[in-house]
């Protein structure tokens, strides 16, 4: 047998797989954008990539699985050293930045973002809250007064809903 078969049969055996096929394991560690996944054969591969980008744009989407989840990798160049993961079984976060627009969903938390590079939703809707609590609006004897007690507890329980949902 030749030197490049012999690899070849060897990662075979490591992984468990082709290498040009997915590769599964689980997750061991999370670091930013990479990962540690320990492999079926029980050998740990570092710096496993958690976002698939080809030429590192700012857009692009990151799903961060949870420790301990199964997942599913290839590696664009058939080797240890470039595995991307491309399934998980769970999620801890997943990040969408597309043309100054940023969605997160982070299960850790259970809350949500959605901002650009301006506003967040989350700053809309308390100055909605903000407005509501204030609002006067004119009657036939001239202005009103703030909302009546009810009204605004109505609007502090909407306050409540958006700091529980979002970011």
């Amino acid at each position: 047998m030749d030197t490049p078969a012999e690899i070849k049969e060897l990662i075979k055996q490591i992984v468990g797989a082709n290498p040009n096929l997915p590769i599964t394991g689980k997750v061991v560690s999370v670091e930013g954008e990479s990962c540690t996944v320990k492999l079926i054969s029980g050998l740990k591969v570092s710096d496993v990539k958690l976002k698939a980008t080809i030429n590192g744009q700012d857009d692009f989407i990151l799903v961060t699985p949870k420790e301990g989840s199964s997942v599913i990798m290839l590696s664009s160049t058939g080797d240890l050293n470039n595995l991307t993961v491309i399934k998980a079984d769970q999620f801890e976060k997943m990040e969408i930045r597309q043309g100054g627009l940023i969605m997160l969903v982070d299960s850790s938390d259970g809350k949500i973002s959605i901002k650009n590079e301006t506003v967040t939703l989350k700053e809309i809707l308390t100055d909605l809250a903000t407005l509501l609590k204030s609002i006067k609006v004119y009657t036939g004897v001239g202005p009103s007064g703030t909302p009546l007690p009810d009204s605004v507890l109505a609007i502090e329980s909407f306050e409540s809903k958006i700091n529980q949902l979002l970011k």
